[in-house]
């Protein structure tokens, strides 16, 4: 019988050694999903926003090269320059037909005039052509007056964008069609070092039908697309997420001379070189950005910055930011988040499955206790109610011949059946107790280790119950005796 305690008391040990290990081990798996989940998620997110402003910059400069929409958001104050230079015309008509001017007269003084206009800084002229075909003649450029006179037939002029067709003779065939419209065009411009490239231009052109001349103003494309692009980081500036923590910046892409094209929370530091004392880590942070866009487009960067409190700032927080270059314009487009968060979570989690756990053994200690009890109570009943020169044959059934003189029969009985029903209460604890062993190790989830703890609690019950009524089974035998 004391072989049968102390098996007991080492099965009751291991069983809570393994309950222990493994509940530890399934609390870390959980704990190490749960980040790596939550580290998914919070990438996820931040691409998705990434890819929000992304379509932002690219429909707006889409939009920038797009004749329709350039010809709706522009094409109002190219019409509004011509209806001015109209009235002039009109003006020195009204001249010729009172007799005050020749035609000859009306029509220099127009050019002159015309000539002299000058708007958006100085960069937006008039120019006048004929409508003669196959080839109209320039009557005036502004900007380029060796052509006056000549007939536009040169090779170079063939730039009508989609057509590669003679942009006059182009703008001639429109307005004797419709009277007036649009046409978008390449056309040199001459930049800032000296060099000249084509660059597209739209045009807004009108037929004055009474000297059969074509009146004309355009602008560079480029220049709309520098507003899609001052458009576009207004937008981003103005955009939050995360209950306005989360914003969004710009980037360049030369490592050289890491700088924002826009940075909405330190606007102070936009198109500065960030290099050189206090700048050099923000500007490494920079070159870190671009040197994943040029190797892959877009990725995750990981680094270290102080995050802003009320009480001041905490240094060298983990940070998780997304970039993705937009290759037309040369942007860098970033957003980032500060990981602590996702540590104290952990953390919290941690602590709180700890709590659970402990809980979990010292439910299981006490069930284990009340199990090695009831053994030893049963043993300490078995020996001082039914003891014999033979002990090994309490265990042993008597025959029908054979009759213990120190059990009657209806005793023995008595005692074998309340042998029999302890063993098979022993027998089924234990097995519950392994059971429930089972359920924290096949656990997937947190709630595991509550239905194992509300199982254990389950069981410390009964077995309080089972010693009440081994006590009681007890009393009665010694009554009986």
């Amino acid at each position: 019988m004391k072989n049968i305690i102390f098996y007991i008391i080492v099965s009751v040990l291991l069983i809570l050694a393994y309950t222990t290990y493994g509940a530890m081990q399934r609390s870390n798996e959980m704990l190490n999903r749960y980040k790596t989940e939550e580290i998914y998620k919070i990438k996820q997110n931040l691409k998705n926003f990434v890819d929000v402003t992304y379509s932002t910059v690219d429909s707006n400069y889409k939009n920038s090269m797009d004749k329709e929409y350039l010809e709706k958001h522009y094409g109002h104050g190219l019409k509004n320059i011509i209806d001015v230079v109209e009235t002039i015309f009109k003006s020195k008509t009204e001249e010729v037909k009172a007799g005050r001017l020749t035609l000859a007269e009306a029509q220099l003084e127009a050019i002159k005039e015309i000539n002299k206009i000058r708007y958006d800084n100085g960069n937006g002229h008039i120019w006048i052509s004929d409508i003669t075909l196959p080839h109209p003649k320039m009557i005036m450029h502004p900007m380029m007056p060796y052509l006056n006179g000549k007939v536009m037939d040169d090779p170079k002029y063939n730039c009508a964008l989609g057509k590669e067709k003679n942009l006059y003779v182009a703008v001639a065939e429109l307005v004797q069609k419709q009277g007036s419209g649009f046409v978008d065009y390449l056309w040199p411009k001459v930049n800032a070092d000296g060099s000249i490239i084509d660059v597209p231009k739209l045009s807004y052109v009108r037929l004055f039908p009474d000297w059969n001349w074509i009146i004309g103003t355009d602008f560079y494309v480029e220049d709309a697309i520098l507003d899609g692009m001052k458009k576009s980081k207004t937008e981003l500036r103005q955009m939050r997420y995360d209950n306005g923590i989360g914003f969004f910046w710009i980037n360049n892409m030369d490592e050289t001379a890491p700088k924002f094209y826009m940075y909405p929370i330190a606007s102070s530091i936009e198109n500065v070189v960030l290099e050189g004392g206090g700048l050099n880590k923000l500007g490494n942070v920079i070159k870190s950005f671009i040197k994943i866009c040029k190797r892959k487009g877009s990725g995750y960067v990981e680094f270290t910055w102080d995050k802003p409190t009320l009480k001041g700032s905490i240094k060298d927080v983990p940070k998780l930011s997304y970039v993705k270059l937009y290759e037309p314009l040369g942007w860098v487009i970033g957003t980032g988040i500060y990981m602590d968060d996702v540590d104290k979570f952990i953390s919290r989690e941690k602590k709180y499955l700890n709590q659970q756990i402990w809980q979990l053994i010292i439910n299981i200690s006490i069930v284990s206790i009340a199990f090695i009890f009831i053994v030893s109570l049963l043993y300490y009943v078995i020996n001082k109610y039914f003891s014999s020169d033979d002990s090994t044959k309490f265990w042993e059934e008597p025959t029908e011949e054979e009759e213990d003189p120190m059990f009657p029969k209806e005793t023995s009985d008595d005692s074998i059946k309340i042998a029999q029903e302890l063993s098979k209460i022993m027998l089924a604890e234990q097995t519950k107790l392994l059971a429930y062993t089972a359920t924290l190790q096949a656990g997937k989830e947190c709630k595991g280790i509550e239905e194992s703890k509300l199982a254990v609690d389950k069981l410390t019950e009964q077995v309080h119950d089972i010693a009440i009524n081994v006590k009681k089974m007890a009393i009665k035998i010694k009554e009986d005796d």
